[in-house]
């Protein structure tokens, strides 16, 4: 049985991507983490003018969790957003 190319949204055939497009997007997406994860910090700093929360520091546990979420939203941002950079839609769902 023969594969069946979906198109995308946008009407054009999804390409498969290359090897060298999947280790470019996995670094991409390394640096990305890491970057959004300096950025964060340095805003979190100058917001509040402490350091973030440590796991186990006595801070309230509101500030942890808002800490742990920021952090989650941001690294999850920036890998897709650089993954999606550097590789071509691919069919179906991710």
């Amino acid at each position: 049985m023969a594969k069946k190319k979906m198109a995308q949204p946008d009407g054009a055939v999804p390409q498969k991507p290359t090897l060298a497009q999947t280790i470019g997007a996995t670094l991409a997406g390394v640096l990305a983490v890491k970057l959004a994860n300096s950025a964060l910090t340095t805003l979190w700093r100058l917001a509040t003018r402490e350091d973030p929360p440590q796991v186990d520091a006595d801070v309230p546990l509101l500030k942890k969790a808002l800490w742990i979420g920021l952090v989650g939203a941001a690294a999850g941002a920036a890998r897709q957003a650089a993954r999606d950079l550097m590789k071509p839609p691919t069919a179906g769902v991710a």
